[in-house]
């Protein structure tokens, strides 16, 4: 049982064994963790080992990485709610953004033994970490199907200015919003501040703390919680069921591997978190209703992320269920969901970005949190194409359009820049 709840959030873990619900609104401070150089390392890796021990080699140095970063989540209280691809991003209840700016600190000082990778061939890959913060108020819900998977989601405007003080965040540095900023003003240190024109808002980078023993001081651990406060009905319903199943057999942890798989992503709005007392509901039956859409084309539901530009979704075709015509698939699915039906009007027109390609699939993060992800650089390339699509719009790349089945009409547009 002990492998099955690292795959829950460490606050679900506790209110799941207490016998007590989250709350749906509460107070705290949102911390996102963005760790960059996995994929050169992926590349360096591939190269050296070939495809299936390379996998396996960058996943622990993904377990490592990610064991030392959660460790120091765990110990000032925190927990992780989502990853997005090499992301984190996590919550700390009731906290002001204190308690959140030491973990950041301690976080980068964590990263340190990895900020340069040498490979047994001898290539340096250099990793990094940048970190936001943001304080205040924001919603908490647990939606989706639980025969596919309930998943914990994090909304409202403090996400939104996390997202933003992310966007002004480089590569080694922690930064805060304005609201952290103005509550925290004569007990951080801070390199220098900047404003974005785009949103009126000022983030500061924190050097920090005023006080030199601060960052420890403010350490607050979870007690030691065992697998078997848990029963097997309680967790299950938080895992993939393909995930849930083979731990329950026995057999680990998915091994890493490169494989081709279809990756879709959706960009949604309509739902105000803030102010919306149903936003839950209405949040759950549009997850429920893609999982059920999603389910019928045996792929899988991946990720949810709120942010500054919206919702969005990850889903996959190719893992962990394999088919020779995922692109396909991926393409009659994303059809579906652009046509809703009329119980959900309240979505607006979504935006779906489509990519193919080898991409690394299997569990991932180490000993205190993990997840089963499937990420590579077509992942990203969909993401990208998502925001470029306007509303209603599929795009897909070239890559995906070539895999596709005469069945489904392409339009050729003219090539369009992405960002990264």
């Amino acid at each position: 049982m002990d492998d099955l709840i690292t795959y829950l959030a460490m606050d679900r873990r506790f209110a799941l064994a207490g016998g007590y619900a989250l709350a749906d609104r509460t107070h705290g401070a949102a911390l996102f963790v963005d760790i960059s150089g996995f994929t050169p390392l992926t590349e360096a890796l591939v190269r050296e080992l070939g495809p299936q021990r390379g996998a396996e080699e960058l996943t622990r140095y993904l377990n490592l990485v990610y064991d030392a970063v959660i460790d120091e989540l765990h110990r000032y209280g925190g927990s992780v709610i989502a990853f997005a691809g090499d992301a984190i991003t996590c919550w700390l209840d009731g906290n002001d953004g204190e308690r959140a700016v030491a973990c950041a600190l301690a976080m980068q000082r964590a990263m340190q033994p990895f900020a340069a990778i040498t490979t047994a061939a001898g290539s340096t890959v250099t990793l990094a970490m940048k970190a936001a913060v943001a304080a205040g108020a924001a919603r908490r819900f647990v939606v989706g199907d639980p025969t596919q998977r309930v998943i914990d989601a994090l909304a409202g405007e403090t996400l939104v200015r996390l997202a933003n003080a992310e966007h002004q965040a480089q590569r080694g540095e922690v930064v805060v919003d304005e609201v952290v900023l103005a509550q925290l003003a004569d007990r951080l240190l801070l390199l220098e501040k900047r404003h974005d024109a785009t949103n009126g808002q000022t983030i500061g980078v924190v050097q920090g703390f005023a006080s030199a023993h601060a960052v420890e001081a403010l350490a607050a651990p979870w007690p030691p919680l065992a697998g078997s406060s848990l029963t097997q009905a309680q967790v299950r319903v938080w895992l993939l069921p393909a995930v849930y199943e083979r731990l329950r057999r026995g057999l680990g942890n998915f091994l890493a591997e490169l494989r081709p798989t279809v990756a879709l992503f959706v960009r949604f709005t309509g739902i105000d978190y803030d102010h919306d007392d149903a936003a839950g509901q209405k949040l759950d039956a549009y997850i429920r209703w893609v999982q059920s859409t999603v389910a019928r084309y045996e792929g899988t539901l991946i990720d949810l992320n709120i942010g500054d530009k919206g919702s969005y979704l990850y889903i996959n075709f190719g893992a962990p269920l394999a088919h020779e015509d995922n692109a396909d698939r991926a393409a009659a699915v994303a059809l579906l969901l652009r046509a809703r039906p009329q119980e959900l009007a309240y979505i607006e027109p979504i935006q779906i970005g489509i990519s193919q390609g080898q991409m690394r699939a299997g569990a991932y993060g180490g000993t205190y949190h993990r997840t089963y992800g499937v990420l590579g650089d077509e992942v990203n390339m969909a993401a990208r194409l998502m925001m470029a699509a306007e509303p209603g719009q599929i795009l897909l790349s070239e890559s995906a359009r070539r895999s596709l089945s005469q069945r489904f009409a392409v339009q050729n547009l003219p090539p369009i820049r992405v960002k990264g």
